[in-house]
């Protein structure tokens, strides 16, 4: 899908144990710039693509949101990952 190699990490686990904060550091010690939570690919303070999976109405659409399981919505991440062809990224993901 991607013709450049980017290196891909990755911190998985329940909401409120930290994944963000530990993300803001490894990020900074690894010099990866871009990051993806939530539904959303960003870039320093900035969102690059996609939309919060937090403003979703209802708990479906928020994991649908997250997952990007809209093609409209995969597509969009895939256009920007093509666009800025980051060298590495962080991916933030909750389970239960």
């Amino acid at each position: 899908m991607f013709a450049h190699k980017m290196k891909t990490y990755a911190f998985v686990g329940p909401s409120g144990t930290g994944k963000s904060y530990r993300a803001q550091m490894v990020a900074n010690e690894k010099n990866i710039k871009y990051i993806i939570d939530d539904g959303l690919l960003i870039s320093g303070n900035e969102v690059i693509a996609g939309i919060s999976a937090k403003k979703a109405p209802t708990k479906i659409e928020t994991v649908r949101n997250a997952l990007f399981q809209s093609e409209d919505k995969r597509k969009e991440i895939q256009k920007a990952i093509k666009k800025y062809k980051p060298e590495s990224i962080l991916i933030l993901r909750n389970i239960r």
